[in-house]
């Protein structure tokens, strides 16, 4: 069974001072479990950014567990009110851009006469 120690040690694998490092230089379970973590780390890395094609029956498979999308969906009045959220954020930015450029305006207006 395992210590807490090795419990800590296997949850911060990157922390590498005091006295967690003096003890998975001294744990046999512990290098052990770094030991793997390395070599899991390096296959990974090895892989890069290859990608493995979906199954062609996924996309089939998918759209008949979701069925139809109608206005019954439930996620759309959260989008409703996120498209309000936007186009009420856009008319605020141009009632403020509108008073603005007035100001500027005004004030060119009141220099001139």
């Amino acid at each position: 069974m395992r210590g807490p120690v090795c419990a800590v040690a296997a949850f911060l694998p990157e922390v590498s001072g005091g006295r967690l490092a003096a003890h998975r230089e001294s744990c046999r379970r512990c290098r052990a479990d770094d030991a793997r973590r390395r070599s899991l780390e390096r296959e990974l890395a090895a892989l890069g950014a290859e990608l493995a094609p979906a199954p062609p029956a996924l996309h089939a498979s998918v759209m008949a567990r979701i069925g139809l999308q109608d206005s019954a969906d439930p996620r759309r009045a959260l989008a409703a009110r996120a498209v309000a959220r936007h186009a009420a954020a856009a008319g605020v930015a141009v009632l403020l851009l509108a008073a603005w450029l007035a100001g500027l305006a005004r004030r060119r207006s009141r220099a001139t006469a």
